[in-house]
């Protein structure tokens, strides 16, 4: 164990205990309201874990820095920002945050901002309507070794009660919760508990018949369950489909992680609507720019042998994010649908204003992008026929800032034109929700630019199911099928549509179909 010393943004130097384990992935352990590093269970939690750990005591605790401020809960959420950022700077992967009572307010905060979502996060007994806990102006902190009895103004009871934990919603799908909380606890009831069960998705939730809010008597048992908890969910593909209860089968995995880069996944491996084959996979894949990708995800790229990325960005994109690092055998292809004017704020907002009425209003901003596209989108298509065979094992990346609508659109068109039925394709969409996300202060900064609100953006910034069903049928209403669209405004003949579709759909024989689902 390593006692280390962190300095947050304040200036204020954060101590805690580094507990190393052999392996790169590190889980945060948070205290409560009058906790410390080595309070209550943390300690032999710390020792249990088969992950390194790192405990400390947040600012005005312990023997950490600072001034205790209970209303201020964005002041441990900064704590904890500053930690996760030590560690990552270190080669460490923020894996979990296991936090408690009054702490775990921040490090929810800090679950749904932090910029590369966690794999898994431990709520313990923490409240949800914090107006429903009582407070007394008279409460002790440990600091320095013994617990110190300090005033609670009324302005910090009121921040405290004032703060709202709504915000879970916007939990990642991909970070799995799990909150447990004692029947038994009388300073923040168990019905909190069920609070953020009903608003997590990916949402566990374990009650303990004789806990009281410490837990006390329970500690072994609270250890034992969140053991179990990283045990269970921490298994491989393999032993986590056996223990479902699902069958096992050989399978290409349709995300791929590319460091440095956002929203990669594989466009193929969907079932045709009639089963009579799947589109053929690693062959066109879809992501967010490139700009920032690292060298081990060039190396990545090299191995999927991808030959070509189609940007769709524009240039004020492009002015801003950068371009992407020259890469040995990959062609960039500059795609841009948009001129420099389409990217004034005045314009953006017009543009924009579909985005703002919600999933039906997507298909008004789509329906620009299918107008001003189509020029690009044949000349990917084209492409595919051309430098690609079904011996081949060349690979395509189509791309835009996000990977979300000019991206998404290109997939519809592919996938649509193939076969693939509305429902799948419009789910294959709606995957983006889980492969793109943007920290909290550039939603701020863009709803600014905009004059509209946080909330507005990141309804731009999501991937809404109906929103793509709307503009298939829309589409489908205005050129009679996805392959009129393609025809008429990408103007491929139908043996180049054919060829298209010889290339990119792998076909099932009759006698094979019983083995194949013919939906996902």
């Amino acid at each position: 164990m390593t006692l280390t010393s962190i300095v947050n943004e304040d200036g204020e130097t954060i101590i805690g205990i580094l507990n190393e384990k052999s392996n790169d992935k590190i889980i945060l352990i948070v205290h409560g309201e009058q906790g410390h590093k080595d309070g209550l269970y943390q300690t032999a939690l710390a020792e249990r874990l088969p992950f390194t750990t790192f405990r400390f005591d947040l600012s005005g605790n312990g023997e950490s820095e600072g001034q205790f401020n209970f209303g201020d809960i964005l002041k441990h959420t900064a704590d904890i920002h500053a930690v996760a950022k030590h560690f990552e700077n270190l080669g460490y992967e923020i894996f979990a945050i296991i936090a408690y009572g009054r702490g775990s307010l921040s490090g929810l905060k800090y679950a749904t901002t932090c910029d590369k979502p966690l794999s898994h996060y431990i709520n313990i007994a923490a409240p949800f309507e914090n107006k429903e806990i009582n407070i007394s102006e008279d409460f002790k902190v440990y600091q320095k070794g013994e617990l110190v009895l300090i005033k609670i103004n009324q302005s910090d009871i009121e921040s405290f009660h004032k703060w709202d934990n709504s915000h879970v919603v916007r939990m990642p799908k991909t970070t799995c919760v799990h909150t447990i909380h004692g029947i038994q606890d009388e300073a923040v009831p168990a019905y909190h508990a069920a609070m953020y069960s009903n608003k997590i998705s990916n949402h566990t939730l374990t009650l303990v018949p004789d806990a009281d809010h410490q837990f006390t008597n329970q500690h072994e048992f609270l250890i034992n369950t969140i053991i179990e908890h990283f045990e269970k969910h921490t298994k491989d593909a393999y032993q986590k489909a056996l223990l479902m209860g699902q069958h096992v089968s050989v399978c290409i995995p349709r995300w791929i992680d590319i460091p440095g880069v956002k929203n990669f996944r594989d466009i193929g491996g969907w079932p045709l609507k009639d089963g009579s084959g799947y589109i053929r996979e690693r062959t066109v894949f879809r992501c967010g720019h490139l700009v920032d990708i690292t060298q081990q995800g060039i190396e990545t790229l090299h191995r999927l042998n991808v030959i070509a990325a189609f940007d769709f960005r524009s240039d004020p994109e492009i002015e801003r994010q950068g371009i992407m690092p020259e890469i040995n055998g990959l062609t960039r292809y500059p795609s841009a649908m948009f001129t420099k004017a389409d990217y004034s704020p005045a314009a953006l907002a017009t543009r924009w204003k579909g985005y703002f009425e919600g999933a039906y209003g997507f298909p008004k901003v789509y329906a620009v992008i299918l107008e001003k596209g189509a020029p690009q989108y044949r000349k990917i298509f084209i492409h595919l026929i051309e430098n690609h065979s079904i011996t081949s094992t060349k690979s395509v990346i189509v791309h835009c800032t996000a990977g979300k609508d000019r991206t998404g659109i290109f997939g519809m068109l592919l996938l649509g034109l193939c076969g693939v039925d509305d429902e799948v394709i419009a789910n294959e969409y709606a995957l983006s929700n889980l492969g793109y996300w943007e920290p909290e202060h550039e939603l701020e900064k863009k709803a600014e630019m905009l004059n509209v609100t946080v909330g507005d953006m990141r309804m731009v910034m999501s991937a809404p199911y109906l929103a793509m069903k709307e503009t298939i049928r829309q589409l489908k209403e205005k050129y009679g099928s996805i392959e009129g669209y393609v025809r008429d405004e990408c103007q491929l003949t139908s043996n180049e549509i054919q060829r298209l579709r010889d290339l990119m759909v792998v076909p099932i024989r009759f006698e094979e179909r019983q083995l194949f689902r013919p939906k996902i």
